[in-house]
């Protein structure tokens, strides 16, 4: 059966010319966990090459799950590692007990064989037992009352008894060493796995970091275009949007391949997390990249002071505003769950304006890059806030989306 699935990895992958001779090998190993293992570190080596300027959202799935993939595949086989390598350890650990208990008892043995004599006329067994029940010491008591069972036993039964003292003691030694020496290749290989993790997160971070970049830069872009050319202002915006949802996911898997790591590691030394709680996401960047909070509304960097400039025009007017900005991709998904539904329909496909109110699918809200505002007191066009913002707002670049009278953006979308 292993073969079969083997011969059929190796054409699959053959076919489609993604089968390097190093992959090859390891197909015809017949060792399913290192095929999967060179398949995904393949796959994750030329994901880690793209060009996260130009990629189209599909190129960015397809390298962010290759790269999620990998990382997934070395923390699984770290946490293995270090269970393997406690393992040994404790075997090792095991075997220099029972040396030191077996030299211990050998020690007593020879002791009374070679004073038996002396040790029978001088202290009698009443005279042992006695001290063996005063004693208040656990060890010494364990050892007189071996001392007083083995001078009880005839001379034969003292000799065959060292004698399988002597087998037991050469058997322990032999299998102390051989469990040191694979502990000690276990924590080579730990040390080894460890480095792999190490490498796959790096090159995660640098892909994300690269299509961090690219949102931050075509966030301006937007902008800049959003009082001349709306259409392209929103086309960009939206596409970034869709980046930053994918990033979001990105640091949502990192997060939980970070407590897993922490949760193998944690049981394969028995020890406990302590209780600290959640591990920080692996970016606390938001998915428009630098993000500043003006007057309570947390915004992207770059327009964070022309909303300034609004919000203090409209206090000057005699009108405090106070609303809502950015808003995580993760957010955009609850909301859509309290809104329109819990099914993956609902949440990813159904119309916004079918959702009460009307929310954006997740990856294309501009919320998700921080460009647009939900104002706290514009529930309708008749309020305040609504009228003075569809008398002001433009000249600070905010358009107002006609069917949610408390949504403005820089592009009224």
């Amino acid at each position: 059966m292993r073969r079969s699935v083997a011969f059929l990895i190796t054409a699959a992958l053959a076919t489609v010319g993604l089968l390097s001779p190093q992959l090859a090998d390891a197909a015809r190993s017949g060792n399913p966990q290192a095929e999967l293992e060179q398949v995904r570190a393949q796959q994750a080596q030329t994901a880690a090459d793209l060009n996260t300027s130009k990629a189209s959202l599909a190129d960015v799935d397809r390298a962010l799950q290759a790269l999620d993939a990998n990382v997934r595949t070395q923390q699984q086989l770290l946490g293995e590692a270090q269970q393997a390598e406690a393992d040994a350890t404790r075997q090792a650990d095991d075997a220099d007990a029972a040396v030191r208990r077996i030299t211990d008892e050998r020690v007593l043995l020879r002791k009374l064989v070679a004073n038996r004599a002396v040790s029978a006329f001088v202290n009698p067994p009443a005279d042992d037992l006695l001290s063996m029940l005063q004693t208040k010491n656990i060890t010494e008591a364990n050892d007189r009352k071996l001392f007083i069972e083995l001078r009880a036993q005839s001379d034969a039964d003292l000799t065959d008894r060292l004698r399988g003292l002597n087998r037991d003691l050469d058997f322990e030694r032999a299998r102390a060493v051989a469990a040191k020496a694979e502990a000690m290749r276990k924590r080579t290989e730990q040390r080894d796995r460890t480095r792999k993790v190490e490498r796959a997160k790096a090159d995660k971070k640098r892909v994300a970091d690269g299509i961090q970049r690219r949102i931050n830069a075509n966030v301006t872009r937007a902008i800049t275009l959003a009082k001349t050319d709306k259409a392209l202002s929103t086309q960009i915006a939206l596409e970034q949007a869709a980046l930053a949802a994918r990033l979001a996911a990105e640091r949502a898997a990192a997060q939980a391949a970070a407590q897993a790591a922490q949760q193998a590691a944690s049981a394969a030394t028995g020890t406990s997390s302590g209780g600290s709680g959640p591990l920080p996401p692996v970016s606390s960047s938001g998915g428009a990249g630098n993000l500043t909070t003006v007057g309570g509304i947390t915004v992207s960097s770059q327009i964070a002071g022309q909303l300034g400039a609004l919000l203090n025009a409209a206090r000057a007017g005699g009108l405090v505003l106070t609303g809502s900005g950015y808003r995580d991709p993760a957010q955009q998904i609850e909301l859509r769950k309290q809104h329109c539904g819990t099914s993956y329909y609902a949440i990813y496909q159904m119309p916004s304006g079918s959702c009460s109110p009307p929310t954006a699918i997740p990856g294309t809200s501009m919320h998700e890059v921080g460009l647009a505002i939900d104002f706290d007191s514009c529930s309708s066009h008749g309020t305040a806030c609504w009228q003075w913002l569809s008398q002001n707002a433009a000249r600070f670049g905010f358009y107002n989306l006609p069917s949610e009278p408390w949504h403005w953006s820089i592009n009224g979308n």
